[in-house]
């Protein structure tokens, strides 16, 4: 059992890079073409595994696991990470889930991660009545907010997804599609000085398609193709559902 656990947050983990502080890039490389998609690229990833089923929890409920969401190349303007050598980049989370009355669930995240620190959450509220009955369709409207710190710069992003899913216990696909909102604050530039303190806001798209496994009763492990703005990426957790 604890072997099969370590395969797994193997896995999880792999899907989130080891670059040395890609972030850190921003100081060297942010000038005013590319902080834009730099911002864009980041609100992707803040916006990402944010669910993994359309099934509100039930008062209740709990639910707490890892999470990680990438992008598989940055934007081509976003000129920060790429000039960095980054081919590939995301984030780790820790997420903890509570369901509320009234088909309502609130969810915490956080991470501290390559000079980053994050603090997020939100609300889910399903739109359909619960059931486990086998491939009985369910809805729910997911939305997110996140305030990030970093050395060089500051950011928020807020987002909204709707999501679907169907599914016997074993396994739940899921689909979703939605927004992010991402506002970024520079706070040193050495490429261009003129852009400190500067603000850049985006929205952009987010389209999502996984898959929920549940191997055991309570434990379960997730794996999602992404469309970030255009640019490909996957998101992956695992955690413990009661």
């Amino acid at each position: 059992m604890l072997k099969r656990l370590f395969l797994l947050f193997a896995l999880v983990s792999s899907t989130v890079p080891a670059f040395a502080d890609q972030y850190g890039a921003f100081e060297q490389y942010a000038d005013g073409s590319s902080i834009k998609p730099f911002t864009r690229d980041l609100g992707g990833v803040l916006g990402s595994a944010t669910f993994h089923s359309a099934r509100s929890l039930g008062f209740s409920g709990f639910d707490i696991g890892l999470r990680g969401g990438m992008q598989f190349s940055p934007d081509r303007d976003n000129l920060i990470l790429r000039n960095r050598g980054v081919k590939v980049f995301g984030l780790p989370w820790m997420q903890a889930e509570i369901g509320l009355p009234f088909k309502f669930d609130g969810f915490i995240r956080g991470i501290s991660y390559q000079g980053l620190t994050i603090a997020g959450g939100g609300l889910r509220y399903g739109l359909r009545k619960l059931s486990d009955t086998p491939w009985s369709p369910q809805m729910l409207f997911s939305a997110v907010g996140h305030s990030v710190v970093h050395q060089h710069f500051s950011a928020s992003q807020a987002g909204g997804s709707l999501v679907v899913s169907a599914g016997i216990p074993v396994f739940t696909p899921y689909a979703g599609g939605g927004f992010d909102r991402t506002r970024l604050v520079v706070r040193s530039s050495t490429l261009d000085p003129n852009f400190n303190g500067s603000v850049v806001t985006t929205i952009q798209s987010r389209y999502t398609a996984g898959m929920q496994f549940r191997p055991w009763t309570f434990f379960y492990i997730h794996l999602a193709y992404v469309l970030l703005h255009g640019q490909s990426g996957s998101e992956a957790g695992m955690g413990l559902r009661f």
